[in-house]
């Protein structure tokens, strides 16, 4: 008939849709028909993919692009000498001038990273790290100032850019501040603008000058380029070769035969120590994700041959062996897809509390940030199709080769499938046996997080506030005096002391030497704490003087140099006689002189599972010049962030010169030093569990594809008196067969691992007797508890219906 085209199902195009719909309608239903076995495959995946996932997103975060337009295309410049290792030879300011003009780069620009104080008349001065630019580095970063201007090229040296963080700390968020003239290091500089709140180049920088480059500038420069439209860091890399050997003859012998090495700007950084850490991570989530995918071809099997009866009414309905095998891929598709959706969400949850968890000191550049981006998604992705495969191999290959026409000939009763033999026994029992050894890891972790919890509890840590000074080496001992002096004036302050560190923060280490005692060789002497104190400190951490005094004003340069040590100290090294009046030496203090002990003070008590060194030795601050000290303020329980602007206050009153910076409470400070092992211990504790999970997930794979293939065996002996529950206590049986051996095996991996770890546990006992139960016990409880399906499915068979092959 005229007008009337071919049906589209009648196309090789339109049968393919509808195959394909076919096989997807049949694959959905085929996976509600047992929602539990589905739910379970898919949180395994999660689990098996969440860590890779969160592992991946670090790798990227420690390596992605400059947070700037196109920060991809923004890479560094060096020079590097191969005759000697590789070594970095320095660049100069007239090096520079020869490299630039390089077709390949829009622009090249140099700076210098550097340390500071800025001083803003009628306050204190502030410690910061800023960076000197050449005026092409801000354009070709694409960076502009929220708040006023860039300067102009002839304004280098006088002009002075601020970061956001330090805009607000130190001129609280005031948009009156471009104009104002501050100085820095002594040189007056005008404030002509703001940068954009995150911005830190080149590392984590918070202000920038021009750098001016006069001829008579010879520090070296690092380099900073974009590339033009089409040019590759190679193309560069030629082009700059080319320059650089220009000048060569104008070079010292130790500058020639440099080579000019390109690459993006936050390639390389720490020798590629953080990508080959985070790459090792992902290498190890994804061994976890093959076993994870291992329990879930498992799982499919078991449901694959529960199914084997439909199956086979589709094969001789006309269903062709690949369509089959299609519809289970596609099963274990879906179940992927689940599974990744999970670990996405699982993923981006961890990073989130990671984020949260460590402080912004821990990255160690600008630009590290951790997120579920576009990229990591498109590794999730590779990820949810190659577990597709993997977990999706093993059911379509036994369907493949199961004899589907017997099946409805009731010749086999649908237990042809095979698996279960003695390689998926070991292969559960090595996992038990890893998962075991991984959670008694993540258990000692635990419990030195519980302990952390603790850590400075007994001090007066949330009352105390700390600031790090620099002092004037040309006035240090009267300016110890006029800022503890300052200091104690302020209003809401209880207690003043300086020090070198607080408890449990900052304090020096070194190794000590008793007069008189068989520490005569260097090896042979212990290190032990110390710290630098006016006398306010024990008063303000509460600490009694036991024998002695402590340090006094009179304790002063000139003075004979005094010390007070510990009990534990005394108990340690002065444990025959008086310890009063006897000398010590101290590594680090002053090496050549002897300290009289003029007091013993009672021990610090930190909690938390620190470590249990409590052996300390207190010098007094005014006999040891350090130009860096610390302050230590005991608030009467005020708000401590007015109290430390009064800190500003009080040390500019003292000298408007001297920088503050650090000022935080003591209880941050602890915080901060057990941010690191917290954040790792709460990850190895969560892969620990999910180890555990994936584990016994395994094992119940393992019984119930048992179960199965014995239902004949195990309805025929129903159907001959035996007794449904006597059936279930052997499946249980063999469950403890399979969990007291990989248990044990991995006690025993763990107690020979566990010092290796002793590091991060804060001072807990890395063979504690009770994780090693509680973890023992914890994998029988869940194992068993994984076995009870199966044992209670194999009670409940009916004989009669197993029989007839139904």
């Amino acid at each position: 008939m005229a007008g009337k085209g071919p049906s589209p199902f009648g196309s090789p195009a339109g049968r393919t849709h509808v195959h394909l719909a076919l096989a997807l309608r049949l694959a959905v239903r085929g996976l509600l028909r047992s929602p539990g076995t589905t739910l379970l495959a898919g949180a395994v995946l999660s689990l098996g993919l969440a860590a890779p996932t969160t592992f991946f997103s670090l790798l990227v975060g420690a390596t992605r692009p400059l947070p700037v337009p196109e920060g991809d295309r923004v890479v560094r410049v060096e020079v590097t000498q191969p005759s000697q290792g590789g070594r970095t030879l320095p660049v100069s300011m007239e090096d520079f001038r020869g490299l630039q003009g390089a077709g390949s780069l829009e622009a090249l620009g140099a700076f210098r990273a550097f340390q500071g104080n800025l001083v803003e008349p009628g306050t204190s001065a502030i410690r910061l790290s800023g960076a000197a630019l050449t005026p092409e580095v801000l354009p070709l970063l694409r960076v502009t100032p929220v708040l006023g201007r860039l300067p102009d090229r002839s304004e280098a040296g006088q002009t002075l850019l601020l970061g956001h963080d330090l805009w607000i700390e130190a001129f609280e968020g005031d948009p009156d501040v471009v104009g104002r003239v501050v100085f820095l290091d002594g040189k007056p500089e005008t404030v002509v603008g703001v940068l954009p709140e995150g911005f830190g180049f080149p590392f984590h920088q918070t202000a920038w000058t021009l750098l001016a480059g006069e001829p008579g500038d010879t520090e070296p420069v690092e380099l900073v380029g974009r590339l033009a439209a089409g040019a590759s860091p190679e193309s560069v890399q030629s082009e700059l070769a080319g320059l650089w050997g220009r000048g060569e003859l104008l070079r010292g012998p130790e500058q020639t035969g440099g080579r000019v090495e390109v690459d993006g700007f936050t390639g390389g950084r720490g020798e590629r120590g953080e990508g080959i850490a985070f790459l090792g991570l992902v290498l190890v989530a994804l061994a976890l994700l093959l076993i994870a995918c291992s329990n879930v071809a498992n799982l499919l099997l078991v449901r694959a041959t529960e199914r084997v009866r439909s199956l086979a009414v589709q094969a001789a309905v006309g269903a062709g062996r690949g369509q089959l095998g299609f519809q289970l891929l596609l099963e274990a598709m879906l179940v992927a897809a689940l599974g990744g959706a999970g670990g996405v969400v699982l993923a981006w949850v961890s990073l989130e509390a990671i984020q949260r968890s460590l402080a912004a000191e821990h990255f160690g550049y600008y630009w590290m940030r951790m997120a579920v981006d576009a990229q990591v998604l498109a590794f999730t992705s590779l990820l949810v199709l190659g577990t597709a495969l993997v977990a999706g191999f093993l059911p379509v290959f036994r369907i493949l080769k199961a004899d589907l026409h017997g099946v409805l000939k009731e010749e086999t009763g649908g237990v042809t499938l095979g698996g279960g033999g003695s390689w998926s026994r070991g292969f559960v029992t090595l996992q038990l046996a890893l998962s075991c050894g991984a959670l008694v890891a993540a258990g000692l972790t635990g419990q030195s997080l519980i302990r952390s919890g603790s850590y400075g509890k007994d001090l007066p840590s949330k009352e105390t506030l700390l600031a790090s000074l620099s002092l004037d080496p040309a006035r240090w001992e009267s300016q110890v005096t006029e800022l503890a002096a300052a200091l104690a004036a302020v209003p809401g302050v209880q207690e003043v002391a300086l020090a070198l560190g607080a408890p449990g923060f900052m304090e020096p280490w070194g190794a000590v030497e008793v007069e008189g005692g068989e520490m005569a060789r260097a090896q042979d002497r212990q290190d032990v704490l110390w710290n630098a104190v006016t006398p306010g400190f024990f008063r303000l951490f509460g600490l009694e003087i036991r024998a002695g005094r402590g340090p006094t004003l009179a304790d002063a340069a000139g003075a004979p140099a005094v010390a007070v040590v510990s009990e534990s100290f005394a108990r340690r090294f002065l444990p025959d006689g008086d310890p009063l009046g006897r000398r010590v030496r101290l590594a680090g203090a002053d090496t050549a002189a002897w300290f009289g002990v003029v007091g013993v003070v009672e021990d610090v008590g930190l909690g938390g599972g620190a470590p249990d060194r409590k052996e300390r030795v207190y010098l007094s601050l005014p006999q040891l010049a350090r130009s860096e000290v610390m302050a230590l303020v005991r608030t009467g329980g005020g708000d401590p962030g007015s109290v430390a602007r009064e800190i500003r206050g009080a040390v500019a009153s003292v000298d408007p010169g001297l920088p503050v910076w650090s000022t935080r409470t003591l209880a941050d400070a602890h915080a901060y030093l057990i941010r690191v092992p917290r954040a790792m211990g709460a990850m190895a504790l969560g892969g620990g569990v999910a180890g555990l999970l994936v584990a016994v997930v395994g094992l119940y794979g393992l019984l119930a594809f048992r179960v199965r293939q014995r239902r004949r065996e195990l309805s025929l002996r129903l159907a001959l008196g035996a007794d449904g529950p006597r059936l279930a206590r052997e499946i249980l049986a063999l469950a403890l067969r399979q969990l007291v051996p990989g248990v044990l095996a991995g006690l025993a991996l763990a107690w020979i691992a566990a010092p290796l770890i002793a590091v991060a546990l804060l001072g807990g006992n890395p063979r504690s007797p009770l994780v090693f139960a509680g973890v023992a016990a914890a994998f029988l409880v869940v194992g068993l508890g994984s076995a009870l399906g199966p044992a209670l499915r194999a009670a409940a068979l009916d004989p009669a219906r197993v029989l007839r092959g139904g």
